[in-house]
Parts: C-alpha cells; sequence; structure tokens
C-alpha cells in the first residue's frame, strides 16, 4: 500500500468516525421538509425497566371444557410469540391465578404502537357463517345464524402476505385451517357464495367465494394497507389463543430503574470503553492506536444498529450486552497485537512481515472465540426468557461487528500506517529479544540434545 492510498483510507476514516458520532447525538430540521432528524442514539427503544411502559391484565373466562390450566399455558406461549412478531421482543406474557380463577398479564415497554397493541387483545370470538349474499357492513350475528366455524375449534393461523392483482400489489390475509376446519371450510365454501365472518358478533368482512377451497388455505383480499389488514389478522390469530379473555384494561408502569439509570449506565459504558482505550495505547502504542479506531468503529456501528433494527429494545441487560461486545472487540485486538509482538520479538522479520505473521496466526484464536460466543447468544435468544432477548441480540450483532472490526478494520489501519513509519519500534511499542535469551534458548536446545532430547 503506498502512501497516498494510505492517507485516503486513514482520512476516510476519521471523516467516518466524525460524522457517525456527530449524527448520533445532534438534532437538526432537515433543510427544505417539515422533518426533524433525531440522532440515533437517542431513538433506541428502551426497554421496560429503562423506560417504563404498559400493562394489561385479561382475566379467564372457564368456559367449562376442560384443562384450563394448560390452555391458558399455551394461551401465554402463543400470545408471547405473537408479540415477538409484530416487534415487541422485550414484552413479557405471563399466567397468574387466584382462587381458581386465571388471568394473562402482559406488559410491554411504551414504545409506538404497543397501546394500540394491547388494545387490540382482548375477547376474541371468531365465526364463519355461509350466506347466498353479502353481509352488512356494521351488521351484528342473526340469532338463527348457523355457525360453520368457529376461529378457537378450526383455525390455526393468520397472517399477512402480499399479492399482485393485475393492477398493481395489495395486502391479503392467509387463513390456514387445521384438519377439522379444512374439511369444515371445505363444505362452506362450496354450498355458499358469500362467508360472512364476525368478530365478537359483529361482522369483522364479507368474502366473497370464487370457488371450493380444499386445501385449508384461504387468502381474503380487500382494498387495505399494511396496518390495517394486520389489525385483522391479529384478530384472526387471536381466536385461536384456545381460551376466551375478558376486556383489559391498560395501564402505566413505572420503569424498574430511576430516570437516572440511562444516564448512569450511559457514563459507566464511557468509562470502560475509556480504560480499554488507555489500556491500548500505553501498552501497544501504535499498534494500540490501531485497535482504538478500529474497536471506536465498532461501538459507533453498534449503536446504530441497535437503533435501526426493528426489534431490539435496550434494556440494563442490553447494555451489559454492548459493553461484553465492545470488550470482546478490545480483547479481539490484544489477541492479535500479542501475536505481532511475539512474531517481531522472536525472529528476525521486518515490522510489515511481522504484522502479516501476526493476523495469520491469531486468525484461529480469534474466530473460536467469536464462534462460542455466538453460539451461547443463538441459544439465549432461543430459549431464554423475553428479558433476556435485549443480551442475546447485542452480543449476536456486537461480535459479528467485534470479529470484522480486529480481523479487518485493524489490519486495514495498521498498514495504513506503514507506509509512513515501518521500521520505528518505538512507535509500534515492539522489542527484539535480548540476544541472551537467544543463547540461552540455544544452550537449552544443545542440553536436551545431549541427553536424548528428553525435556526434564
Amino acid at each position: 500500500m503506498n502512501l497516498k492510498k494510505s492517507i485516503v483510507i486513514l482520512t476516510v476514516i476519521a471523516v467516518f468516525i466524525i460524522l457517525m458520532s456527530v449524527f448520533a447525538l445532534v438534532s437538526f430540521p432537515v433543510a427544505g421538509t417539515v422533518y426533524d432528524y433525531h440522532g440515533y442514539a437517542t431513538t433506541i427503544d428502551l426497554g421496560l425497566d429503562l423506560s417504563g411502559g404498559i400493562s394489561a391484565v385479561f382475566g379467564v373466562q372457564d368456559d367449562g371444557l376442560g384443562n384450563l390450566e394448560s390452555r391458558v399455558d399455551g394461551a401465554v406461549s402463543t400470545l408471547q410469540s405473537m408479540l415477538a412478531s409484530e416487534g415487541f421482543a422485550e414484552a413479557t406474557v405471563a399466567k397468574t391465578s387466584s382462587d381458581g380463577s386465571y388471568a394473562i398479564r402482559v406488559e410491554t415497554a411504551d414504545v409506538s404502537g404497543a397501546e394500540d397493541m394491547l388494545n387490540l387483545l382482548g375477547p376474541a370470538r371468531l365465526q364463519f357463517v355461509g350466506s347466498s349474499s353479502q353481509g352488512t357492513s356494521g351488521s351484528t350475528l342473526p340469532s338463527d345464524a348457523e355457525v360453520a366455524l368457529e376461529g378457537s375449534q378450526h383455525l390455526a393461523d393468520a397472517y399477512v402476505t402480499m399479492q399482485n392483482t393485475g393492477t398493481g400489489n395489495s395486502y391479503a390475509i392467509v387463513l390456514q385451517f387445521n384438519e377439522a376446519g379444512t374439511q369444515a371450510f371445505s363444505d362452506l365454501t362450496g354450498d355458499s357464495s358469500y362467508v360472512n365472518i364476525y368478530f365478537n358478533g359483529s361482522l369483522l368482512t364479507s368474502v366473497q367465494i370464487s370457488s371450493q377451497i380444499t386445501n385449508g388455505v384461504a387468502v381474503i383480499s380487500g382494498s387495505w394497507d399494511y396496518n390495517t389488514a394486520n389489525d385483522y389478522a391479529m384478530r384472526f390469530r387471536l381466536s385461536t389463543l384456545g381460551v376466551t379473555l375478558d376486556d383489559g384494561e391498560v395501564v402505566s408502569v413505572s420503569p424498574t430503574f430511576g430516570d437516572g439509570a440511562v444516564l448512569a449506565a450511559i457514563i459507566a459504558v464511557a468509562v470502560c470503553v475509556g480504560v480499554a482505550f488507555i489500556v491500548l495505547a500505553v501498552m501497544y502504542r501504535g499498534l494500540g492506536l490501531a485497535a482504538i479506531i478500529s474497536v471506536a468503529v465498532d461501538a459507533l456501528v453498534l449503536i446504530w444498529f441497535c437503533a435501526v433494527l426493528p426489534w431490539v429494545q435496550l434494556t440494563i441487560a442490553g447494555i451489559a450486552g454492548l459493553v461484553l461486545s465492545v470488550f470482546f472487540a478490545a480483547d479481539a485486538n490484544i489477541v492479535i497485537l500479542e501475536r505481532i509482538r511475539g512474531e517481531y520479538r522472536n525472529s528476525l522479520k521486518p515490522i510489515p512481515s511481522a504484522v502479516k505473521a501476526g493476523f495469520k496466526r491469531s486468525l484461529g484464536a480469534v474466530i473460536d472465540s467469536c464462534v462460542a460466543v455466538l453460539v451461547f447468544a443463538i441459544m439465549l435468544w432461543a430459549i431464554g426468557s423475553a428479558a433476556s432477548v435485549g443480551l442475546a441480540v447485542t452480543l449476536l450483532v456486537g461480535i459479528i461487528l467485534a470479529a470484522v472490526s480486529s480481523l479487518l478494520l485493524t489490519r486495514i489501519i495498521i498498514n495504513c500506517f506503514l507506509p509512513v513509519n515501518s521500521t520505528s519500534e518505538k512507535f509500534y511499542g515492539l522489542k527484539r529479544a535480548e540476544e541472551e535469551e537467544h543463547e540461552q534458548e540455544s544452550d537449552f536446545l544443545k542440553n536436551d540434545v545431549v541427553t536424548g532430547g528428553e525435556v526434564k
């Protein structure tokens, strides 16, 4: 790498760090628009323990069908998955009981759409009725209507999809029926021109049947935007819980930690990062400077990912994940720099060759450590509680970024330093082994040969 190219790369990295730092915290109006830009570090969704949130308790009706507790447990698991799929990864769903009665408590951080989501929960009885004519908007289920399917008995799942109508794309709802529902819906669509779908006794939508549906999958089309279609799908999915919920009251929840907890956590993170930078600078000098720049880029990009990823809600556990990720990046750099030191100390290689050999020798160790932490993070995400999701996500993203920054970016930066100065041991914090040490090693090896090569 020549000097001119090195200067250009270092300049680009410096500008990147400055811009990312500024855009992380500064807010300003966007010229020519009515929008304001807010620093990405200030837009990270905070979890329930940091920002407080909202809570709702839904009583469970005893329908006399037996195995109520087991069905409540299943409903809790289903609701947890539903909320996670809607972007509320940190939401907690728990069963409560008192005097033989059950209730389900749902808590989530007060983020965008959270209250609307909780307001959707509650009673969800879905009924399918065949008809020769289209249902009237706002009508209620006739008392003499023959209900062909019940959502709780026949529906397995519902989700939003996009379909091409010939004139453009539109959103539709896909219904998947269980075995009993497949047969019942086949009979219904074979005998009726319309299917009127009632939600809690009121007409939700009326669907015209174009042909008999026998495969257990139905697609409901409509002139919907995504939010409307998703609300409909959510109502369909709620009917599959296996239990009937009462209306819940949404209330505010105070944060577990005080208002100063976020600031204290930020200060703690800054202090930890500062200590790591000081250690790198003092111990490794120029090599440490390259590592500091790499870790700084890693930290800024990690914070940016926390802001843009829709399923990230920062909790105290998530902050711990951020700190661990930054320290992993620093540790990976230390492993690499120690390998470079060892290559230079114990050989006659010039500094560029020692750098190349050090990165090659440290590759396996860094990757092994990265894989071990990734496996742990994936297991934590898969089988851990909702409270551990923040830690798992930040670790997953952070460890991947740490590996890339230490193995790639640090190497690029050091290679940019070499055209400026490739011979200064003092600048890079390098030192050859003393001549006496080489002589001792030679004598030791000679004695081993004399005694038959057995090390004692």
